[in-house]
């Protein structure tokens, strides 16, 4: 809880600061229990490009107000809003790694975050309020015991196992 005090001290700690840290205040508040390794995971599954994305176009629908000058980031951006609106927040969470939307769609994203914030008067508990609001579906979703994606795994296993040799992906 000092951290929280800190930042909310502190004078720019900038929007990906306050997600990452709105995130893991819910965490340790839900799992009071867990231990930081245990939290750390779950909040690198939900502040990432793909949830922000996702979250962007389906709860928040700013690809329809994003303004851009580019014909490739339009037609990536109209290919990709389809996908994400399919997508449901748990295929978000667990199956992330499926998924690789325009990174002007998590962008908008954190920059809404981060007008809230300003707009705030950098107040941290209203712009987490605001923050926990809007990700509540991905939120609920997370605990301790996500799986990891199946490289993470395969990883894992390959150095359990004693293998000393770097594994080569093609």
């Amino acid at each position: 809880m000092l951290f929280i005090k800190f930042i909310k001290n502190y004078t720019d700690p900038g929007p990906l600061a306050i997600l990452n840290l709105t995130v893991i205040d819910y965490l340790y508040k839900k799992f009071p229990n867990a231990t930081s390794h245990q939290l750390a995971f779950p909040r690198t599954k939900s502040v990432c490009a793909q949830s922000f994305a996702s979250i962007a176009v389906r709860k928040l629908g700013l690809h329809r107000l994003m303004l851009y000058n580019s014909m490739e980031l339009n037609a990536a951006i109209d290919r990709y809003v389809p996908i994400l609106q399919e997508a449901t927040p748990s295929e978000i969470i667990h199956q992330g790694w499926k998924y690789d939307p325009p990174k002007a769609l998590s962008d908008i994203f954190e920059s809404i975050i981060g007008a809230v914030l300003v707009d705030s008067n950098y107040d941290y508990d209203k712009t987490a309020m605001v923050a926990e609001y809007v990700m509540k579906d991905i939120l609920e979703i997370l605990s301790p015991s996500l799986a990891k994606d199946p490289v993470s795994e395969l990883c894992e296993w390959i150095s359990g196992s004693g293998c000393r040799r770097n594994a080569e992906f093609r």
